[in-house]
C-alpha cells in the first residue's frame, strides 16, 4: 500500500537554525559526519523539516526533511530519503565549483538552488523552504558567496563610487530586491541592463508573455540577475535572484530574432559547464554587450 504523507502545517514546518552536528536528526547527523569527517566542522547548519506541497487536487507532494551545512570549503546538503530502504542523499559543493545560486523568493515559498561541480559531475542541489527562515539562511549563503570570491581573483577593480543613474530610474521593487538580496557586503555595483516584461498578441485572451521583468547587474565579482516569475500578470509577487561568479562566466551568445533575443550565458568550472537563458530587446542585448566589453571582462 502507498504510504499517504499528512500535509504539514504551521510552525512544525518552518526552518530553523541547528548549532551544531550534534542537534541534527540522527539519520542526518550520521550522513553528514561520514562526508566531513572527523576535522571538518560546520560554521552554521539551517535545517528544513519535512514539507508537503499542493501539487494538484487530487495529490500532494512530500519532500522529507534537509539541511545545509555550510563550511570553510563550501556547503553540504543532506536530505533523508523518501523511503526508509533508501539512504540519506549527500552533495558536497565546494566554494572554488560553485557555477550559480538561483534564490526565489516568492510570498511564503521559497526555494533555493546551488549548481556546481560534485565528484567530477554535474550536481543540482535544490532546497524548497518557508521564508521566515530567510534570516536564518542568508547568513551562511553570503559567507558561501565570500568563499567563491576568495577561489578565484576578482575581475574587475571595485573603483565605482557614488549611485549609478540607471539604478535610480528603475523600478522600486528591483532597486529594494538588488538592495536587500542582490548586493552582498563588499561589492560595487558597476553597472546593470533592465529589462521590461515582454508580451505578444493583442487583446486579453490573445496577449502571451515572453518574458518577465528582468534585471542584469554587474558588479566587480557577480553578474546578478533579478526577475519576477513568469505568471502572465502584470505585477507578480517575488523575486527571482540568480548568481553568477565572473569567474565562471566563459561568454554569451545571442540567438537572433526580430523584436527579442535569447542571451545564453555560458557558465564553466572545474571540468563542468551549464548555460542559463534571459531573453531580452536587442537594444538591451546591445547595452549588456558594450557594458561587459567596457570593463575589459575577457573569459578566461
Amino acid at each position: 500500500m502507498k504510504k499517504v504523507f499528512p500535509i504539514s502545517r504551521g510552525i512544525e514546518t518552518h526552518p530553523y537554525r541547528v548549532n551544531d552536528l550534534a542537534e541534527l536528526p540522527a539519520s542526518l547527523q550520521s550522513a553528514a559526519q561520514q562526508v566531513l569527517g572527523p576535522t571538518e566542522q560546520p560554521e552554521r547548519i539551517f535545517l528544513v523539516p519535512h514539507q508537503t506541497f499542493f501539487k494538484n487536487w487530487f495529490s500532494r507532494r512530500f519532500v522529507p526533511q534537509q539541511a545545509l551545512l555550510f563550511t570553510a570549503q563550501g556547503v553540504l546538503h543532506v536530505q533523508e530519503a523518501v523511503s526508509p530502504d533508501q539512504p540519506v542523499q549527500t552533495t558536497y559543493l565546494h566554494a572554488a565549483s560553485l557555477l550559480y545560486v538561483q534564490l526565489r523568493l516568492l510570498l511564503l515559498y521559497g526555494r533555493l538552488e546551488l549548481v556546481g561541480q560534485a565528484n567530477g559531475a554535474l550536481a543540482r542541489v535544490v532546497v524548497e523552504f518557508n521564508t521566515v527562515g530567510v534570516p536564518l539562511l542568508l547568513p551562511g549563503l553570503r559567507r558561501l558567496m565570500t568563499l567563491v570570491w576568495a577561489s578565484a581573483e576578482p575581475e574587475i577593480p571595485a573603483s565605482r563610487e557614488g549611485i549609478l543613474p540607471e539604478f535610480e530610474r528603475l523600478p522600486l521593487k528591483f532597486k529594494n530586491g538588488l538592495r536587500l538580496y542582490g548586493l552582498q557586503p563588499g561589492e560595487c555595483l558597476l553597472g546593470l541592463v533592465f529589462q521590461p516584461g515582454l508580451w505578444e498578441g493583442h487583446g486579453s485572451l490573445l496577449r502571451r508573455q515572453v518574458a518577465a521583468n528582468t534585471l542584469l547587474a554587474l558588479t566587480n565579482r557577480d553578474l546578478v540577475i533579478v526577475e519576477e516569475e513568469r505568471t502572465g500578470r502584470t505585477n507578480p509577487y517575488g523575486w527571482i535572484l540568480t548568481f553568477c561568479p565572473l569567474a565562471g562566466v566563459k561568454g554569451f551568445e545571442a540567438a537572433p530574432g526580430e523584436l527579442w533575443q535569447e542571451l545564453q550565458l555560458h557558465l564553466t568550472r572545474e571540468g563542468v559547464a551549464v548555460d542559463h537563458q534571459v531573453t531580452l530587446e536587442r537594444e538591451r542585448v546591445q547595452a549588456w554587450q558594450d557594458l561587459w566589453a567596457h570593463y575589459h571582462v575577457s573569459p578566461n
